[in-house]
This record gives structure tokens, sequence and C-alpha cells, in this order.
């Protein structure tokens, strides 16, 4: 039998002046409730360098995914490529293609800013899920090789295989700019301004 596709999820965009709020909301579910954790997935949502989206199912929060707009590795800050971060399901939802959802809902906000968007995933097998995901919705490589954070790894260097090795992913998302998707939204797309926000560091 074909696994059943799970209903659409509701995504709410969240607005700065409702981080003290959400936070609470996202503590109760996600990150084991670590306030210090917490307040790093929010930092800079403030001033509008950072972005989180919600996902809804059935008015359960099931995910979250967080926008960065500005960033501290090189290749992706010179060309003003935001980063996709920090995507949680429930993990009792886990397996059930809510992360899919939630990756589309994000690349449609990114979309009205940047044609181009990114994300990082380490290379070990426990990240194996996350690779195959990715693959799936077309990120690629950006072809600088894999990284330990933001530092190259040099050819015969010898390292550890840990959660610390990474492979920085691009996708060209620009053909969603001019539509909002299949799925609900609680929150309407933003106006688009212009083709890119300058977004230096």
């Amino acid at each position: 039998m074909s696994k059943a596709e799970p209903p659409p999820l509701t995504f709410r965009i969240v607005e700065p002046q409702e981080v003290a709020q959400v936070k609470q909301e996202v503590k109760e579910a996600f990150f084991s409730g670590d306030d210090a954790t917490i307040d790093a997935h929010f930092q800079e949502h403030e001033n509008g360098v950072s972005t989180t989206i919600l996902g809804y199912e059935a008015g359960r929060l099931v995910g979250v995914v967080t926008i960065r707009w500005q960033l501290h590795y090189p290749p992706f800050r010179e060309q003003q490529i935001p980063l996709i971060q920090n995507i949680e399901i429930q993990y009792e939802d886990r397996g059930r293609g809510l992360g899919n959802q939630m990756l589309e809902r994000t690349e449609q906000e990114i979309a009205w800013r940047s044609a181009l968007t990114g994300l990082v995933v380490g290379i070990s097998r426990e990240h194996g899920a996350a690779q195959r995901l990715y693959a799936k919705r077309s990120y690629v490589p950006d072809g600088r090789g894999v990284f330990r954070g933001h530092t190259p790894l040099e050819l015969g260097e010898v390292v550890t295989v840990d959660h610390d090795l990474l492979l920085w992913l691009v996708k060209d998302v620009s053909h969603l700019s001019e539509g909002t998707g299949t799925n609900t939204v609680t929150t309407p797309l933003r106006k688009r301004k212009g083709l890119l926000v300058s977004r230096t560091t």
C-alpha cells in the first residue's frame, strides 16, 4: 500500500513583535525546552536579519524553520544568498513529509527577496534523511567541497568525521517568486519590492 499523503500544513511567519510570545510556544514543542537554544534560534529576529516560519497541522505546532538573511559563510554572504536553517519537525511526526512542506513554504518566502537559497547539511550517515530530502528538492553542492564550519578542507587533510563536517548547498528558487504554491498559508506572502534586497554585514 502506498503511504497516505499528509494533510497540507498552515503556516505562520513570526513577526518581530511576536518573538517573546512565540518563544514560549516553541519551547513547549522543540529544542528540549532549553532557553539558551531557543534564544539563539530567535537571535536577530527583531531587526529583520532572521525570519522564522511555524507549521501547524489541525492547529497543532508540528514544524519550525528559520531563514538567515545575513551569513558569515563568505561565498553566500558575497552573493547575498539566504540560508534555510534549523528545520525542526516534532519527533512523532517525522517521516510523514512535513519537512518537505516546510521547505516548500520557506523557499516561497525567500523567492520574493532572492533568486537563490542555501542550505547546509552534515556528511555523516546520521544526516542521510536530510541529504535525500534536499537532493529530491533540487539542492546541489555549491562546488567548494567539504567544510568544517566555514573552513574548507584541503586535499590530503586528515579529519575525524563528526557533525561539524558540512556541505553547503544551493537552489534556484526564482521561479517561485510569482506564486504562493498549493499549501494554505495563514500569513500572506510579502509583496516583492525588488529583485534582491541588499544584506551586507
